[in-house]
This record gives C-alpha cells, structure tokens and sequence, in this order.
C-alpha cells in the first residue's frame, strides 16, 4: 500500500518581484463505516378501568440507547489544515458546520496519524483519529461514536461517468 502524503506546493511567478499564484495540494478521502448514536425512546400509557369506566392511572417511561447506522464521512487535508463531513445521522440539529463541513480542531497532520477534536455544537465534541497506514478513521464522543475504512479519491483524473 503506497501512502500519499499531502505536499504543498507553491508555485510563485514573479513579475517586478511580486507573487503573482499560490497553488496548494489537497488530498481528499471517502471514509465508509458504521457506528451509532445515543437515543431516547419516551412511552405514555393509560389504565382503563372496567368497573368506573375510565382511565385511571397514567405510566410514563424513559429508556436511553443505541441506535446503529452506516454512513459515509467525506475528509479533507491540505497542509496542516483538515475539515471533515460527517454522516447525517452524527449531524447534531444545531451544529457548527460551516456548508456541512466542520474544521478539525487541535489538528496534528503526522506521517502515521492524522488527529484532533470536532466541535460538533456547543456541548458535543468528537475526537477524530485517521491512521494514515491503515486507513482506519474512528470519531467517539460520549452521544455518538463511527468507525470507518477510508480511500483516497483521485481528484485529479476526469469523471468515473
């Protein structure tokens, strides 16, 4: 397995001294995994007594689990930065997203490992982990939790279809 490091290039024609473009290289990842979300289940009920002919006690129930899914998360690397697109069943309903994607904070881009915290809100953040020589990407928080193989997409070739 080759591992493709993202190299920055920069590409500088001068022109009476002054930079005239800047190209950097992005590499761009496809991550398809499963995981699962916390969820709540509320259930009401009602007693109906045959005697009086009416509902006479009332129950209620909480109950908190797990529920799985599969999903496919979207990465983004270019030099030091990285920005991820999380399946929709981790999208919280009030998020930091900026056009879904969401800035990998505290970011450190190694050569064997790519890690760092996504804010997903206010109150839930997500520690991200990609291992460059597997391709492993695992993202936990105490609501949700993703496991995923991921593959580079070749971005520079023309269209699959």
């Amino acid at each position: 397995m080759t591992v493709i490091r993202p190299i920055a290039v920069a590409i500088a024609l001068t022109i009476s001294g002054a930079p005239v473009a800047y190209a950097q290289a992005t590499t761009t990842l496809l991550c398809q995994g499963s995981g699962s979300v916390l969820e709540s289940q509320v259930s009401n009920g009602m007693e109906y007594d045959n005697k009086t002919h009416s509902y006479n006690k009332s129950t209620n129930s909480s109950t908190t689990g797990r529920r799985p899914f599969n999903g496919t998360a979207n990465v983004e690397i270019a030099g030091g930065s990285v920005r991820i697109r999380v399946p929709h069943e981790i999208m919280p309903e009030i998020n930091s997203a900026r056009d879904g994607w969401f800035t990998l904070n505290e970011a450190f881009v190694g050569e064997r490992e790519i890690t760092g915290t996504l804010r997903l809100n206010m109150v839930n953040r997500a520690k991200v982990r990609i291992d460059r020589m597997t391709g492993q990407l695992t993202l936990a928080s105490g609501f949700e939790d993703f496991d995923a193989t991921c593959t580079k997409v070749e971005t520079n070739t023309g269209p699959k279809f």
